[in-house]
């Protein structure tokens, strides 16, 4: 038995450990790629290609949530005998709507081009985007050929297989998107890289999901009713989450494109991207965190379930909400530091976003729990709500502050549907909210104070020109920054003494690192 968890444990720390290998590969894969990319294609182009992949990357989405529901059948199927046959037919679904959806996509758009090209304001890039349009749905095609395939690595757990496939495939994208604009290519040869990539993805886990496993080969073949409903069911659910998820995300470069042009929509959408960048180590902690939570709740039960939820919600407040706010004073500099040189819609994008982002993913913690209780629903509704959120407040907002007034609404839309989601899962829950809002307010209050003390000192604190001085600035902002928020959790008590030794041992190595300071 202790040979068998061991095993477990393992297997699990082995995965973990995979995927945030491909994920940091990843992200620096785009660190790298999108400057060059904005360079080369210039403002304009490159907010052309911002709102094309928006549009396939929505049209991808829509997969019926057959990608979660397969998985849940492919990992079902390992503890229980019998089904390979239905389970085959059920993958064969999923590569048969994967080629659909390719054809419908195609058909939407090739039928809408003419409004879809005067509302985003193409303009004499309207051929070259359509041209583009035509490889990026060969990349959605890929994309639905190869849900079936994923299914089966991450139904059977073999993550390390995954994650060495989008890590590759990550680094080469990168590359060949890098020689394609070096080499004077425009929109449709990026394009062409794109799907390129995707469909090498595609080929590469389907190798390595035959190799492994030759038994869950997709099929064609009918379904028996019962087992049809359960997938779709299933798959419809994920859908509405996933599908209003997409809306939420890609709605800003959309209704910027077609209000304020490609350009910027593009230039918005840099600090979108780094911004998400940012995201991708808390997001990835939630991530490893659901399986143990599954896993130890299941022993230690309620009592056991409420003390990780305050102690993950409290590190997760001291970590993001002194982030955020270093990010909203370092905005600037920092996307002169990444691209070379200042787009102040990046910059203001990132200012607007980083709040809002940090309080979602604080009550990431929250969503970790409904799920190991068995309570999804509370977070579709939260999805729902800000997107309904979003949309009613875009257009008020836009006409008061222009291209600024978008973001704001998406900042809005997630603190209100944050704020919705904290209330209905206490009152759903039986679980009292003054401890939550009591471990909350201290990191909240000392991050605004720190970020606040730091913008009115922004004018006498070191910039300068070129990436040098974009380098200064951030350090420099964002180290006051921290430092009087931590500060301020010290001398409150807020800090445990295990805590504070660690924040000594973590600003020692900052000051070594912190260009002009002297140990």
């Amino acid at each position: 038995m202790a040979s068998a968890a061991g095993t477990v444990g393992a297997r699990l720390t082995r995965n973990t450990l995979s995927m945030l290998g491909a994920r940091i590969v990843m992200a620096l894969a785009g660190l790298v790629s999108l400057p060059v990319v904005y360079q080369h294609l210039g403002p304009e182009a490159f907010g052309v290609w911002v709102l094309l992949t928006g549009l396939l990357a929505i049209a991808a989405l829509f997969d019926l949530g057959l990608g979660s529901a397969l998985v849940r059948e492919v990992a079902a199927a390992e503890t229980e005998a019998g089904g390979a046959d239905v389970l085959r037919r059920l993958l064969g679904l999923g590569l048969t709507w994967g080629l659909v959806l390719g054809g419908l996509t195609f058909a939407a758009l090739a039928a809408g081009w003419p409004w879809i090209a005067h509302l985003l304001r193409l303009g004499e890039l309207t051929r070259d985007a359509w041209h583009a349009t035509g490889w990026l749905l060969l990349g959605v095609v890929a994309g639905g050929v190869e849900l079936p395939w994923r299914a089966v690595l991450e139904g059977v757990q073999r993550y390390g297989a995954l994650a060495l496939v989008n890590a590759v495939t990550a680094v080469l994208g990168a590359v060949l998107t890098i020689a394609v604009v070096r080499l004077g290519g425009g929109l449709v040869a990026l394009a062409a890289a794109a799907a390129s990539t995707g469909a090498i993805r595609t080929i590469l886990l389907a190798a390595a999901a035959y190799h492994r496993h030759r038994d869950l080969t997709p099929r064609w073949g009918r379904l028996p009713g019962p087992d049809l409903r359960r997938v779709g069911g299933y798959g419809l659910r994920v859908q509405v989450s996933s599908g209003a998820a997409a809306v939420n995300v890609e709605l800003d470069r959309l209704v910027l494109g077609g209000f304020f042009g490609p350009a910027v929509a593009g230039d918005a959408d840099l600090g979108t991207r780094l911004l998400n960048l940012l995201r991708l180590p808390p997001g990835f902690a939630l991530l490893v965190l659901f399986p143990a939570a599954v896993r130890r709740s299941v022993t230690g039960g309620r009592a056991w379930l409420d003390a990780f939820y305050l102690t993950t919600v409290r590190h997760l407040a001291v970590f993001l909400a002194p982030a955020a706010a270093a990010l909203m004073v370092s905005a600037e500099p920092l996307v002169r530091l990444w691209l070379g040189h200042p787009v102040s819609w990046a910059g203001a994008t990132i200012a607007i976003l980083a709040p809002a982002y940090a309080l979602n993913l604080i009550m990431g913690a929250a969503t970790i729990v409904a799920r190991v209780e068995g309570r999804p629903g509370l977070e579709t509704r939260y999805v729902l709500l800000s997107v309904a959120l979003n949309v009613a407040l875009t257009v008020p907002l836009l006409m008061l502050a222009g291209p600024l007034g978008v973001p704001t609404a998406t900042a809005l839309a997630v603190v209100l549907a944050t704020g919705y989601f904290l209330a209905h899962f206490h009152r759903a829950t039986g679980r009292p909210i003054r401890p939550v809002l009591r471990t909350l307010w201290p990191p909240i209050a000392a991050a605004v104070v720190a970020g606040l003390v730091t913008a009115a000192l922004v004018g006498p604190l070191p910039d300068g020109p070129g990436r040098l001085g974009a380098a200064l600035a951030v350090s420099t902002r964002a180290g006051l920054t921290l430092t009087l928020a931590a500060t301020l959790l010290v001398g409150c008590g807020y800090l445990s003494a295990d805590e504070r030794a660690r924040l000594r041992s973590l600003a020692r190595r900052a000051r070594t690192l912190t260009p002009g300071v002297r140990r």
